[in-house]
């Protein structure tokens, strides 16, 4: 199905639409359910890791609850390639049973930290990024197994948005995983990050978020293609949502149908 095709699957949520993609707002646990079976290529994401407190979205079941659906929707023979948080690779076992576990990642940030902190009382200079298969897929073009944490020029200056990863990086990660024209399903898209390289390398996308600030944010860099400061983003969208904006707190899915009528 074309990308269009399958954006009519969620007429009536809240969505946009890219080049080559769209982005519904919504649980990915509910949204994927209405995607068809083998419809995506891959999938490339940045799900919950469960570890940032002020985030009431950050949650690690929701994750592990779409294992079976993932399964479902990619193409008998095709990837699944995630950032995850070190600490918590061993409670990846209910993925491990369900696909092939094939590598670790590590991506490098060179002369400055990712600013966590590790067991060692240490802040941590490199992240992971976890390749599980499903079937038998092919690489599409051999890279190195370790990444240097870069952007591409469409980012101005340093992000500081530790859900935002690396544009450098997913591009290197499409390269690698996916061929031009692939459908590439982001189920935990964010700020946007890989639906916008998906944009710039001319994959097909389909991205859900349950975020709605980080639904708009993701709106207007998707569409503008260009990274300015996330926190002045942030900031400016929240506004736009009057009852959350009012009541000084994180916007839910329901503030943002409410104000969307």
């Amino acid at each position: 199905m074309r990308a269009d095709e399958l954006a009519e699957l969620f007429k009536g949520r809240p969505l946009f639409r890219g080049q080559h993609g769209f982005y519904v707002l919504g649980d990915a646990r509910e949204l994927l359910k209405l995607l068809p079976s083998g419809c995506a290529d891959a999938v490339l994401t940045d799900p919950p890791w469960g570890v940032f407190k002020d985030d009431p979205y950050d949650d690690f079941k929701s994750f592990l609850e779409c294992r079976d659906e993932l399964h479902r929707v990619m193409k008998p023979n095709s990837w699944l390639v995630f950032f995850f948080s070190i600490p918590r690779l061993f409670e990846l076992r209910p993925y491990a049973e369900k696909f092939s576990y094939k590598w670790l990642i590590p991506y490098l940030f060179l002369g400055y930290g990712t600013g966590s902190r590790t067991a060692l009382g240490t802040e941590a200079t490199y992240g992971l990024i976890v390749v599980f298969a499903k079937g038998r897929p092919k690489v599409a073009v051999p890279r190195k197994d370790v990444i240097v944490a870069d952007e591409l020029p469409v980012v101005e200056g340093r992000i500081g948005e530790p859900s935002f990863k690396p544009t450098a990086v997913i591009s290197r990660l499409l390269s690698a995983f996916t061929r031009e024209g692939d459908l590439v399903l982001d189920p935990f898209a964010g700020y946007g990050s890989i639906p916008l390289v998906c944009e710039l390398f001319n994959r097909r996308w389909i991205a859900f978020d349950i975020d709605p600030l980080k639904f708009r944010v993701a709106e207007r860099i998707i569409k503008e293609r260009r990274v300015p400061s996330i926190a002045r983003l942030k900031k400016e969208l929240f506004k736009e949502i009057p009852k959350a904006s009012k009541a000084k707190q994180h916007p839910t899915l329901e503030d943002f149908v409410r104000e969307s009528k």
